[in-house]
This record gives C-alpha cells, structure tokens and sequence, in this order.
C-alpha cells in the first residue's frame, strides 16, 4: 500500500505553563481554544488551539525538556528572560500563518511584533525577512513563545 499523505492534523509540543502558553497561543496570536473541556474531565492530555483547521496540542509538563542522548537539560535550549522556562531548541520551530488583507504586509507583521514585544515576549534580531514557505516567499519572523520555542509567523 501506497500512503496517500494529503495534509496535516496537528503538532503536539511541550508546555511548562499551560496558562502561559494559552496567554501567548489565545489571548496574543488570537488562536482559538479547542479541548479544554476534555483536558479537564481527563480524556486528553493536551488542551489544543486552532490555526485555520490544524491543531497545536499544548501538553503541559511538569519539568523541562530532557535531551535524551545525555539524560541533562539540552544545551542547545535557553532561558527565557520573562518565564525561565527551557525547552530544546535547535532547527525546531511552529511556522504559522498570518493572514494579510493588505499590501504592505511588512507592515501588519510589523505591528504584531510590536504587540508581542510589548507583551514582555522576544522577537528574535534581524527580524523580520523574507523566507520561503509552504505557500511561496514571504515577510516572515522568529518569536519565543513562553517556554522559549521558536515560533515563526510568516504572513500569507
């Protein structure tokens, strides 16, 4: 049998403070909640929020990431100033999309890193550019989330 790979479900990542990360996810991206019901009855392990129609599952976990080839923090990880929290870094990263109704889309992406910056999370230097992605090339940049992952916002 062939597989016939036609789109994405969802990604799942590690979370040290799910009220954290819901604040940057919901309340700063705008993403919507979805399981939250389910995740406090017990039936999952994630409280999942909606980008068009793929989930990120947002699994809460008690201490931070383990690199597994040396059994210690991952060195390739780093502190977030705000929340101090360490998750492996690396090439890792959510790309998501932001939509643009408008001409200058640098623009809008450039108010929303404002906004994030405001909201006490870092926008990476050099930030933004021009990247290639599923839907061509485009304005796009590198924020940390609150465990200090890597979360490209790309405008489409």
């Amino acid at each position: 049998m062939d597989p016939d790979i036609v789109d994405m479900d969802h990604v799942s990542v590690r979370v040290t403070d799910l009220d954290a990360a819901l604040e940057f996810y919901h309340d700063l991206l705008g993403l919507p909640i979805r399981d939250r019901e389910r995740y406090e009855a017990g039936d999952v392990p994630y409280v999942a929020v909606a980008a068009g129609g793929r989930h990120l599952h947002l699994v809460p976990v008690d201490e931070p990431s383990i690199d597994p080839n040396t059994a210690e923090a991952d060195d390739r990880s780093t502190a977030d100033s705000n929340h101090g929290s360490r998750v492996p870094l690396g090439g890792e990263h959510v790309c998501l999309l932001v939509r643009s109704n408008r001409t200058d889309s640098r623009e809008q992406l450039d108010d929303l890193l404002a906004a994030i910056e405001d909201a006490g999370y870092d926008v990476e230097p050099d930030e933004p550019t021009e990247r290639y992605g599923a839907y061509g090339r485009d304005w796009a940049a590198y924020v940390r989330d609150p465990d200090g992952r890597r979360v490209e916002l790309k405008v489409h």
